[in-house]
């Protein structure tokens, strides 16, 4: 059984230690957080132990499951993979791209395992679009696109509103979208976006964000996401050019040049399709520390990620094209 220990005791860390308690060969085995109240009430519900620190967490353990704050993540990381602990670590791998990158090295030395908790990638939706772009059917790719617009306020107490701890919207949240883009069609190399606020007594809370990027395939990308929409928007395509393809999260519709209606891709025919996007990377994750096989998305596609954000940002700003 691989002993699971959980860094920080929230929302998240409920969500994964459920998936781990429900998964074959793992088990939950102990949490430490700085608040120890909130440690101890997750241990109690999971028959685990609470750990006083973080070095005391690490030493009963085999893996940790990094679900604190986005800028507290680099000392777990680094903490762990100093004694060769294997990290699965939420989204986005931290706040600022200096600590993406001394994550990566962190990890890179340690030679431990390291995936990243960006669970659209096992979406059956996702998974159907990535299938198909892979197919080369749609031929090559002038644009992808996502729209997620959702009513999320985030009201106290919620560390993403609280000033102390703020990243806001784009590096927070618009990284599960640009790691399916980078998973789907390929990374991007520049940059130009603008994100902008509901709440402009929050600074650093975007919670707007309109962004478009040049492929390194010579195509585009485009993204619109919101925190502050009344009417929810779930929408993922590309336009290639032989054929285009669309999903709301649910079956695939597609057309190729000279089709008169869509085609159809069910997102509920295999037996994987029923079970939670979250259960599933965890399920893959143990089955990749059985087996020695390296777990995807990794630190690599972490750090990718970070960088998309701090360039959309940064083009913000300064209204210029940034590179990535």
């Amino acid at each position: 059984m691989i002993q699971f220990g959980f860094v920080g005791a929230g929302q998240i860390a409920q969500v994964h230690a459920a998936t781990i308690a429900n998964t074959a060969g793992a088990t939950v085995a102990g949490f430490y957080d700085v608040t120890p109240d909130r440690a101890e009430e997750m241990a109690a519900r999971f028959g685990a132990a609470a750990y006083r620190s973080l070095d005391e967490l690490l030493s009963n353990v085999d893996a940790i499951c990094v679900c604190t704050m986005p800028q507290f993540h680099r000392e777990s990381v680094d903490a762990a993979a100093a004694m060769g602990k294997h990290i699965f670590c939420e989204k986005p791998v931290s706040a600022s791209l200096s600590d993406a990158v001394a994550i990566r090295e962190s990890v890179k030395r340690s030679g431990a395992a390291f995936m990243m908790g960006f669970n659209f990638r096992f979406s059956p939706a996702i998974i159907r679009l990535k299938e198909l772009a892979d197919s080369g059917q749609l031929g090559n790719v002038h644009s992808y696109y996502a729209i997620r617009a959702i009513w999320l306020p985030h009201p106290p107490p919620n560390w993403r509103t609280d000033p102390r701890f703020i990243i806001g919207m784009t590096i927070e949240s618009l990284s599960h979208d640009f790691d399916a883009m980078r998973w789907i069609v390929g990374d991007a190399v520049t940059a130009m976006g603008k994100v902008a606020t509901t709440r402009p007594d929050l600074d650093g809370y975007d919670n707007l964000a309109s962004a478009i990027l040049s492929l390194a395939n010579g195509g585009m990308a485009s993204f619109h996401q919101s925190w502050a929409s009344h009417v929810a928007v779930n929408h993922f395509g590309i336009i290639g050019s032989r054929g285009s393809a669309a999903t709301n999260w649910g079956p695939v519709r597609w057309r190729l040049d000279g089709d008169t209606q869509d085609r159809i891709i069910p997102v509920d025919g295999r037996p994987e399709d029923s079970i939670d996007s979250h259960q599933r990377e965890m399920r893959y994750f143990v089955e990749c520390l059985k087996s020695g096989a390296p777990p995807l998305p990794g630190v690599e596609d972490g750090v990718g990620t970070v960088k998309i954000s701090h360039a959309v940002l940064g083009s913000s700003r300064t209204g210029q094209v940034t590179p990535i």
